[in-house]
């Protein structure tokens, strides 16, 4: 044998026993069979997302040209929203310069196990929301995610008749 053979099934020897010690560890007992339940995949949420439609106790709500934005990445998110085309906006009434000069938004934290996804409220457009946890579901497929949760946020403290699940789908922004 070649010492370069030699040395490379040495090496290769060498290595099997020593991960044979991890290998019995992560083996199953003898005569085991329960397996621990896979994990579910986590759902990847970070990159930016635009709103593509919204449904209210599963009526789908019209955006009506409303347009929002929304940036997650590092365990922190932004989103902002606003009328579309506001520059077209007449401004005859009051309602009509707010609706011409409003963006709305908000910002915090994430995270997300599982399908599990929760944001803490830092920066809000209503002062009630800062400092508010919103649980939600969370599914992305292919370049949409879909992003569910009730209002209130909390919604053990408010009567049945006065909670509403949302569901918001995001289309993913290349």
């Amino acid at each position: 044998m070649t010492p370069y053979r030699w040395t490379a099934a040495l090496a290769l020897a060498c290595s099997c026993l020593s991960a044979a010690p991890l290998v019995a560890q992560r083996s199953p007992a003898a005569g085991a069979t329960a397996r621990a339940a896979p994990r579910p995949p986590t759902c990847r949420v970070d990159g930016t997302w635009e709103l593509a439609s919204v449904s209210v106790d599963g009526k789908e709500r019209a955006l009506s040209g409303y347009q929002q934005r929304k940036i997650l990445t590092g365990g922190h998110f932004m989103w902002l929203g606003q009328a579309a085309r506001r520059d077209t906006i007449l401004r005859r009434t009051v309602a009509d310069s707010l609706r011409a000069t409003t963006v709305l938004g908000g910002s915090g934290s994430y995270t997300v196990s599982g399908s599990a996804y929760t944001e803490r409220l830092d920066y809000f457009y209503d002062p009630n929301g800062i400092g508010q946890t919103v649980p939600a579901t969370c599914r992305v497929n292919g370049e949409y995610w879909y992003h569910s949760f009730t209002t209130p946020f909390d919604s053990l403290s408010a009567p049945a008749d006065k909670r509403q699940h949302i569901v918001e789908v995001w289309r993913r922004v290349p």
